[in-house]
């Protein structure tokens, strides 16, 4: 008798657990970067961060993306979800994208850095998707992708969106 009711118990606490964790998120954005428009969203764009799920684990770089723009982290975007930020329209922006990885035969943690020139259009929309590229030995690291509405929706299927992009899902 008394087994059943600490099942039952322990099946409460788990539920409990396992939905306070399904509203948390790994992903973060930094609300004062300078490319934050945080007044009129008309004369913003819309930027869509987009990171699929992989095929396998594939340990460091499973951990949040650092998104930086301009020298300023933008936002740390977990796997398998997606994100919107309304940024201020700018001619010439550089994305930073940085990640751990284990590179060489021992396995040494080293940090990837890729960096690309982006531009934003006051009342464009745009998506981005973050993909990660293996070099085996050479570690992973993540390359950026502009693609169109179309793909984008395809891509964001089984993700989950948070912050803004709960209230604008693409």
């Amino acid at each position: 008798m008394k087994i059943s009711w600490m099942r039952r118990i322990f099946g409460v606490m788990l539920a409990g657990v396992i939905g306070g964790l399904a509203g948390c998120t790994a992903t973060k954005i930094m609300s004062d970067h300078p490319l934050i428009d945080t007044g009129s969203q008309t004369s913003s764009a819309k930027v869509y961060f987009i990171r699929p799920l992989t095929e396998r684990a594939m340990g460091f770089p499973d951990n949040p993306l650092n998104i930086e723009f301009d020298n300023h982290q933008l936002l740390a975007l977990a796997k398998g979800e997606y994100s919107l930020v309304h940024m201020k329209p700018r001619e010439t922006t550089t994305m930073t994208l940085k990640s751990l990885t284990t590179v060489g035969p021992d396995w040494r943690v080293k940090e990837m850095v890729k960096s690309q020139k982006w531009s934003f259009t006051a009342g464009a929309t745009y998506y981005i998707v973050l993909k990660p590229v293996d070099g085996e030995f050479r570690g992973v690291y993540f390359t950026a992708e502009a693609v169109d509405w179309f793909t984008a929706k395809e891509s964001v299927r089984q993700l989950r969106a948070v912050d803004a992009a709960r209230r604008a899902p693409i």
